[in-house]
Formats: C-alpha cells, structure tokens, sequence
C-alpha cells in the first residue's frame, strides 16, 4: 500500500525520481581513548606525536607518561612503555623498528608490533624532533641543538654535530632531518637551516633564514622536491631554498613550525598567526588562504581531495584543496595538537587532542537524497 501512495504521488508531481544532492563529506567519531595511565592535573602538555599506523595498530606518545599502541578496531591497549614525561615530536618506521626520541632524555628503538625495547641511546637532552632512516642510517636532533647520526640497527653512535647556543630562546621544538643525496638538511634554533654531509656530519652550506625575530627556531621539516628545499622559521616565514647552496628564491611572511605537504605544483601550508594557505610552489604566489577561528592549526594533511588541518584552541577542519572551501568539521573539545594521519583505502582519519585523548574517525564522501519529490 506505502509503494502504491508513493508511486501515485510521483505521478502527480510529475517526478520520476528523488533530486540527488551532490557528494557530502561526513566525519563520524569511531572511538576515542585517554591515553594517560592516571588522570593528570598538571599543566598544559602539547601531544605533537601524530598517530603511527601498522595493519592492526595505532600507535601513539602522549606528553605525560608514555607511548601506547591500540588495536584499530577495538580501542583496547595492545602495549604500553612508561616513560616519564613521555614522548612528544613522533616516530618513524624504518627497519622493521619503530624509533622516537623521549623526554627522559633517550632515544628508543622498538619492535612496533609487540612494544619490545631493542636498544636505547642517551641524547642528553629531551627527543623533540622526529628521527628519520635512510639506508640503514638513523638521525635525529636532540632538544639541545645537537644532530646524531647512528646505526639504526645497532644504536651505534657514527657522527655528532653541535650547534648550541647558549642564549637563544626556543619554542621547545626540534626539526626532523631531511636527507637528499649525500646531504642530510635540518633546522635549528638559531634560525638556520643547515646541510650537512650524511657521511661525515660536517657542513656543507648554512642558510640563516630567520634572525630578527625572538622565536628564530626552523623547528618544521624541510621538503624537497627536486632542486628547491621548502621550511619554515616560527615567527618568520616560509622560505623557498635552492638545495645546492641555500640560496633564498622567495619568501612567504608568515611563520610556521610543521613541514608543507606538496601536490602537483602547489604547497599547503599552516601559519602560525593561525592561516591555511595554498601556494605556487614555483614562484610563492596565495592561490587561497583561510584563517582558522581556532588559531594556530596543526600541519596540514591531504585525504580524498581535502586539506585537513586541527586548530590548537579549536576542532578538526576540511577544505577542498581546490578553493579552500570549508567542508567539513569536527570538535573533539579543547583542540588538537598533533598533525592526523590518515588512512585513505580504510576512510580511517587519527589525531591526538589537547587533553591527551586519541580520537578515530571515519571521514568518507557520500551522496545523500536532497528531498522528497513532493517537498
């Protein structure tokens, strides 16, 4: 009988089906976890270490206690290793190990699917920058300004390289090492960025990018992309650098602190006066910015056609990577902290908040029915 009244009802409205609305981007929470072992009424903590993904796991530090792996569906902790403090800059997969600097002042080397501690070696200072692995070579910058460059399989110490400044004030960050070649390229605190041999730790070319203004550090990572090196300095800008020499090609005046994300010929970008941007990377030109209520956001991500970027004192936000187009957002309360990581075969979107909590998303594009033909 409801088949016969709708059909009939189509039939006078002259409808011979429902108005399709276009894709609609829906971000629905799966589950989220405090990752503290004890609840924790300390002052604030920044949880910068964005979510690693295996098949199974999720694998995150939080500021407080200590770097804990989930299982992806269930939300039920798999391992956990107490660190005090814990770990804040992130971790890199690489070698069948899973590596991150703490801050009690140590770098580990763990089996990621069982939490194994295979070897740990002493920074001397806190892990706030994100090592990285190139043919079987770990490095990583120490909270203090000094560059190590080890065995990844062994720990083995191969290379210092100190850059101390005993007078600088920092925004407690440290850049991961980006290697190209027979250079390994980094930030420091000072305002430069530096290219050193990877063989040897010695200095290849220096570039002071930033040394004017109070917070001088070039804490994001350098991408490259063929000839040109692209980083940011915190409270100066983001900067375009021949590879070769260091040479400056065109500057951006807004600063930042967590590396650009490329795609075809255009770089995105988040500012630290809290705007999203997208940018010729041939010659720095905006082809669209949006400022974000929440203030400072978070690097930004790419997931099925959208930017995604977390607001420090707001929510998750979607914009169409064409025209900055909000589409989406989502409010896990009191901010996120750490850039998302994605998972885009799953429609699986993972991030850390302000108050240690790991949330899991599913984001997908669905097309909805727009209205009843007889509305």
């Amino acid at each position: 009988m409801r088949i016969l009244l709708i059909s009939a009802l189509l039939v006078l409205c002259g409808c011979s089906s429902v108005k399709v609305a276009p894709n609609k981007l829906v971000v629905e929470k799966r589950w989220v976890r405090d990752t503290p072992d004890q609840d924790f009424l300390g002052g604030r903590r920044i949880h910068r270490f964005a979510p690693i993904l295996l098949d199974k796991l999720v694998i995150v530090g939080n500021s407080i206690d200590a770097v804990i792996a989930y299982d992806r569906n269930t939300a039920h902790v798999k391992w956990r290793i107490p660190i005090k403090d814990g770990s804040e800059g992130g971790g890199y997969l690489a070698e069948g190990l899973l590596f991150f600097g703490a801050s009690d002042g140590l770098l580990y080397a763990v089996v990621p699917e069982t939490g194994k501690v295979m070897w740990t070696y002493p920074l001397k200072a806190e892990g706030l920058g994100k090592p990285v692995v190139k043919s079987g070579v770990l490095y990583i910058l120490g909270g203090n300004n000094v560059a190590h460059a080890l065995n990844a399989k062994t720990g083995k110490l191969m290379w210092i390289y100190n850059r101390r400044e005993a007078g600088n004030i920092s925004v407690r960050g440290a850049s991961q090492p980006a290697v190209s070649g027979d250079l390994v390229l980094m930030g420091f605190s000072d305002g430069s960025l530096v290219a050193l041999n990877k063989s040897s730790g010695t200095v290849v070319w220096e570039a002071n990018l930033n040394h004017n203004k109070r917070f001088r550090d070039v804490d994001a990572t350098p991408v490259l992309d063929g000839d040109m090196v692209y980083v940011s300095s915190y409270d100066g800008g983001l900067y375009a650098v021949g590879r070769a020499d260091g040479k400056i090609y065109w500057t951006l005046e807004d600063g930042g602190y967590e590396e650009v994300i490329l795609q075809n010929n255009t770089i995105y970008y988040s500012s630290t006066s809290g705007k999203t941007y997208a940018l010729d990377k041939g010659s720095g030109k905006v082809l669209w910015q949006k400022e974000n209520p929440g203030g400072v956001a978070t690097g930004p991500t790419l997931y099925h056609g959208t930017i995604v970027v977390g607001e420090l004192a707001g929510g998750l936000r979607f914009y169409d990577s064409r025209n900055g187009e909000l589409l989406n957002e989502f409010e896990p309360g009191r901010g996120v902290t750490s850039r998302t990581t994605v998972d885009p075969k799953k429609n699986e979107i993972y991030f850390m908040s302000h108050d240690a909590n790991l949330f899991a998303l599913r984001v997908q594009w669905r097309r909805f029915a727009k209205d009843w033909p007889w509305e």
